[in-house]
């Protein structure tokens, strides 16, 4: 990975506030936390659908995967090819959706505390973790509608009009980045894989200013191996929902 001046790779605000290429001094640990960015030395290996490399047996796994979970999103951040920067969202075993989206840069940049941080957008097979219909970033005042998390600060959300040029293209800090129409279809489809989306089957609470959760709407879900997606011991509170991210 390439070194780099401190980046922002955060959403761009309604009003173009800040930009994606804007230098910023001094560049924090609280602003790569809020971009959802790795630090460097956590970042694992990738994680592809096998340990031993085959192709077969990583597609058999993951259609093992679609067969037993309503809804499976599959996120390829490849930086090329014909199926590069692409969300396909699969619901009870049929392909009902394929959308260009913006995965992490994959770039490096070290904060005020010395501390260095890859833009990545880590691979393997998740669980949901968290969903909000609206997520402000405090520290850039910049909103991420229909966020749905699956590791640590990185989600699938909408991004700013200004940002959607950009999409099939890696541009973001580590998130999976989508319009606002579909990031609301994707966070109403894992909302139905729990116990739906119709009155009186969750509530929004407001956590916070600009932070409207989404509570109740979760089920005791299976555990999956972040390797293969499969069933593993024990149970999990999320949604029955997988989600895939490869290369």
């Amino acid at each position: 990975m390439k070194m780099f001046l401190p980046t922002l790779l955060a959403l761009s605000l309604s009003g173009a506030a800040v930009a994606d290429s804007e230098i910023l001094h001094p560049f924090t640990d609280e602003m790569a936390e809020s971009l959802g960015m790795t630090p460097e030395d956590e970042v694992e290996p990738v994680v592809n659908a096998n340990s031993t490399g085959s192709s077969e047996k990583s597609a058999g796994s993951l259609n093992q995967v679609i067969s037993d979970n309503r809804v499976v999103i599959v996120i390829n951040k490849a930086p090329r090819g014909s199926e590069a920067q692409t969300l396909k969202l699969f619901e009870n075993g049929v392909e009902v959706m394929k959308i260009k989206v913006s995965t992490g840069k994959e770039e490096r940049v070290v904060s005020t505390s010395g501390r260095a941080y890859v833009s990545t957008t880590p691979t393997g097979f998740y669980r949901p973790t968290k969903m909000y219909t609206d997520y402000l970033s405090y520290t850039w005042n910049a909103p991420m509608p229909n966020a749905v998390f699956f590791i640590g600060g990185i989600a699938i959300h909408a991004t700013g009009t200004s940002n959607y040029s950009k999409l099939g293209s890696r541009a973001s800090g580590g998130c999976v980045r989508t319009t606002l129409e579909d990031s609301k279809k994707i966070r109403e489809l894992v909302m139905e894989s729990g116990k739906g989306s119709a009155a009186g089957n969750y509530v929004i609470a407001r956590e916070a200013a600009g932070r409207n959760i989404i509570r109740g709407n979760s089920l005791m879900v299976p555990a999956i191996s972040k390797a293969t997606g499969l069933k593993a011991a024990g149970t999990v509170n999320s949604w029955e929902t997988v989600i895939h991210v490869h290369e």
